[in-house]
C-alpha cells in the first residue's frame, strides 16, 4: 500500500484546511472586550503547522534511493539530538512511508502509539495526522502478516503436493517393478513350454 501525497495532493489539502480554519474561526464568538477578531484566528492552528510532514512523505516517494536514505538519515538524526515530540513524528512517518527499502511500518506505529500515550506538545492537527498514520501502519501492518499467512499455506500445499507426487510415484513404481517381474516370470514360463514342445517334436523322440 502506498501512501505518498504529490505536490498536487498536498495543495489540495492545504486548499481545504484553510476553508475549513476559516470556517471554524467565523464560528468563534463574539469578543466582549471589543478587540478584533484577530486574535481568534492568531490561536487557530494553522495549515503549515503540518505542512513539514507533507514535505517529508514527497521526500520519501520511490524513484531515487539516495534521497529516501539521506533524509530518514536526517529525520533520525533530528529525533535522536532533539527529541521533540514534532521531530519524533518526523521520524516515524518517514521511517514507516511506504515504497523505501527501509520502510519498516511495525517500528513506525510502535514509535507513534509510544508518542500518542506520553506527553506531548503536538497541536491536535499533528495528533490528527498521526493518529491517520498509525492507523495506514496498523493496515499495512495486517495486510503484510495475511500475505505472510497466505505465502506460509502456499508453500505448505506446494509440499503437500509434491509429497502426494513422490507416493504416488513410488506407487507407480513399484507396480511397474511387480508387472516387469511378472512379464519376466511369463516370459521363462513361456520359454520352458517351448522348449518342451520341440524337445517333444524333434526326430529323436519319434
Amino acid at each position: 500500500m502506498k501512501f505518498v501525497f504529490q505536490p498536487t495532493v498536498r495543495k489540495a489539502f492545504f486548499a481545504l484546511s484553510v476553508i475549513t480554519l476559516s470556517a471554524c474561526a467565523g464560528l468563534q464568538p463574539a469578543d466582549k472586550s471589543g478587540a478584533s477578531g484577530q486574535s481568534a484566528v492568531a490561536t487557530s492552528p494553522k495549515p503549515s503547522a503540518i505542512a513539514s510532514y507533507f514535505d517529508v512523505l514527497d521526500l520519501m516517494a520511490p524513484g531515487d534511493a539516495v534521497r529516501q536514505s539521506t533524509e530518514l538519515a536526517s529525520t533520525l538524526t533530528q529525533a535522536q539530538q532533539n527529541p521533540t515530540a514534532s521531530n519524533r513524528l518526523h521520524y516515524a512517518i518517514a521511517l514507516g512511508a511506504a515504497g523505501h527499502s527501509a520502510s519498516n511500518p511495525v517500528e513506525a506505529r510502535r514509535l507513534i502509539t509510544e508518542l500518542l500515550a506520553g506527553t506531548n506538545d503536538l497541536t491536535p492537527q499533528e495528533v490528527s495526522l498521526a493518529n491517520a498514520f498509525q492507523r495506514e501502519f496498523d493496515a499495512r501492518v495486517a495486510l503484510y502478516a495475511d500475505l505472510a499467512r497466505q505465502r506460509e499455506e502456499s508453500e505448505r500445499q506446494l509440499k503437500s503436493i509434491d509429497a502426494d507426487g513422490d507416493r504416488r510415484y513410488n506407487v507407480l513404481n513399484a507396480e511397474t517393478q511387480r508387472l516387469k517381474k511378472a512379464l519376466a516370470e511369463a516370459e521363462r514360463k513361456l520359454e520352458a513350454v517351448a522348449e518342451m514342445e520341440r524337445s517333444l517334436t524333434t526326430p529323436e523322440n519319434k
